[in-house]
């Protein structure tokens, strides 16, 4: 049986983002009350499309994001940065992390990456030069290590995905 762990971005976050759109927009508002017209304008077409931009980033990837475990292995959807399935097979070690604290798991290289407001996601470099993987909305995590890479994954329900992982992996 597959159970699916969602990865989304932390509420503060997304509340302080509305915040600031909603005063651009009582900025936008006042500048055509006090006849500022070329400066609404500006507000509005530069804004605009950047509001649009980041809710798609910081609202729409993260919900997106889920790792599902199931009997066969783990299937990772983190588009558009990060997807991969990893069997049972592949997998060689289980073990908690703290991407904050273990020296193992700093980061020295980005590739397709994003973090903002403690949601990561992508692939990257660790310290001792191989490539990593990491999905989390958090700094402790789930490190599944494979022969290729390490895989950082850190849902909302942490608890809860150790032991889905423990009870289906072989």
């Amino acid at each position: 049986m597959a159970t699916t762990f969602k990865v989304p971005m932390n509420k503060a976050v997304l509340t302080l983002f509305l915040l600031a759109v909603a005063a651009v927009a009582a900025v936008v508002a006042w500048s055509f009350n006090s006849g500022l017209t070329w400066t609404g304008i500006c507000l509005i077409a530069v804004t605009g499309p950047l509001s649009l931009f980041y809710w798609y980033m910081l609202y729409i990837t993260p919900k997106r994001a889920s790792i599902t475990v199931a009997d066969e292995g783990i299937l990772l959807a983190a588009p558009p940065f990060s997807s991969a399935v990893i069997p049972w097979a592949s997998v060689e070690k289980v073990f908690p992390a703290d991407l904050a604290k273990d020296e193992a798991f700093k980061i020295t290289k980005t590739r397709k990456y994003m973090t903002f407001g403690g949601y990561k996601s992508g692939v990257v470099e660790v310290r001792d030069g191989r490539e990593a993987v990491v999905v989390a909305n958090r700094t402790d995590v789930l490190c599944i290590q494979t022969g290729e890479r390490f895989y950082l994954l850190g849902p909302s329900d942490l608890p809860g995905f150790r032991e889905a992982v423990e009870k289906s992996a072989p």
